[in-house]
């Protein structure tokens, strides 16, 4: 007996007793076997069909020139289990899409995306929430000369004039200000707190990595911040970030829940994605590291420079909270190509798109937001 024979022999036998016994390995290799033992056969001229294109039987189907092999459906519910796997949650969470805008780039001819006026500023934010993000960050520009400005009373224009187009939004706010040497958290925040009747305006407030000489000045705007109900929203920009901040966390130690946790990565002096596998591996390391060492927070994805839209993509695969999306940080549409972004609605479409074909929901509604992120608002808003 032949070596084929043999084996399409063992293949009726197992059939008989029952598949089970058989691994996928050993049916796919057996029916190989069966196929081989079959053109074996032909070849020798053994009840060889004539050779040629299926032709059609009498009742008007197809009969191919090989015999069919028919896989029952408990054969294939063994072998193929896929409708047996258990879900994998890690994108289950809802998205917060935040939209940056204008930011400190310089615009005109460099970058024609980006807007100078208070109107265009204001339609460039409007026009983000309409297409899909809930939260806005704005580093506000000069009208006058189109300079990006730290001045909490611009800063209040410009929110003003988008409130008027959107009624209602997440602000999470730059209020810090260089003051004596060192970052201020508290001179500019008092002052939005009190236009706003409260902190329709700063909702929440971007805290900068520190060294240990600026430890005390940052401590004691942090708390300031808690107490406020203006929610820290601390950014690490790199594996120092997070020791520092861990130990200024723990030694506060009843900040308000969640923390708020922004990863930084390709933009300012944040965590380089500029090299590509290594892009990637950076990005799955941090936020590992964060989530290890903050476990159960919320955690919030800040991409820039050249690879803003995988590195973003990559967030929403692996289940961050929010993606920073926006003129703030990102230039280029495409890593690989020349093309500018020529708003900040176009990237915000983008990451709504990719959060829906990947299943998953992005709120639009700020009350539940602010209640996922746990920021309490004292403001009147609309």
């Amino acid at each position: 007996m032949s070596t084929t024979n043999k084996q399409s022999k063992e293949l009726e036998k197992d059939l008989k007793e029952g598949f089970s016994r058989l691994s996928r390995r050993q049916f796919t290799m057996s029916t190989i076997a069966l196929f081989a033992g079959i053109n074996e056969a032909l070849a020798t001229g053994q009840n060889a069909p004539t050779a040629g294109p299926p032709r059609p039987s009498a009742d008007g189907s197809l009969r191919g020139v090989m015999p069919p092999i028919t896989v029952s459906e408990e054969q294939a519910n063994q072998m193929f289990p896929v409708h047996n796997e258990p879900k994998i949650m890690t994108m289950a969470r809802p998205l917060i899409v935040q939209c940056s805008s204008p930011g400190w780039q310089m615009g005109g001819k460099r970058y024609p995306a980006v807007p100078f006026s208070i109107e265009g500023q204001a339609k460039d934010l409007a026009d983000a929430i309409k297409a899909g993000a809930v939260a806005i960050h704005v580093h506000p520009r000069n009208p006058d000369n189109g300079l990006a400005m730290i001045n909490s009373a611009l800063l209040k224009r410009v929110l003003d004039a988008t409130f008027e187009k959107v009624g209602d939004c997440v602000t999470l706010s730059h209020t810090w200000y260089p003051r004596q040497g060192g970052i201020d958290y508290i001179v500019d925040t008092e002052e939005l707190l009190q236009w706003g009747d409260g902190n329709k305006y700063c909702q929440g407030s971007v805290v900068l990595p520190f060294d240990n000489a600026a430890r005390a000045n940052v401590d004691k705007g942090v708390r300031f911040l808690d107490a406020h109900n203006v929610k820290p929203l601390f950014e690490f920009y790199d594996t120092s970030a997070q020791v520092h901040f861990k130990q200024l966390i723990d030694s506060i130690g009843n900040l308000s829940k969640p923390l708020n946790l922004d990863i930084n990565l390709g933009k300012h002096d944040s965590t380089a994605i500029h090299q590509d596998p290594g892009s990637y591996l950076n990005a799955i390391a941090n936020l590992d590291i964060v989530q290890k060492t903050f476990p159960g927070q919320f955690y919030g994805w800040r991409t820039g420079g050249r690879n803003w839209l995988p590195i973003m993509t990559m967030g929403i695969m692996m289940g961050v909270d929010l993606v920073q999306v926006g003129l703030e940080d990102a230039y280029w549409r495409w890593p690989h190509r020349d093309e500018l972004i020529e708003s900040s609605a176009e990237s915000v479409k983008w990451a709504v798109d990719i959060a829906n074909v990947m299943g998953r929901r992005v709120v639009t509604d700020p009350n539940e937001a602010r209640k996922i992120m746990g920021i309490k608002l004292t403001s009147k808003m609309g």
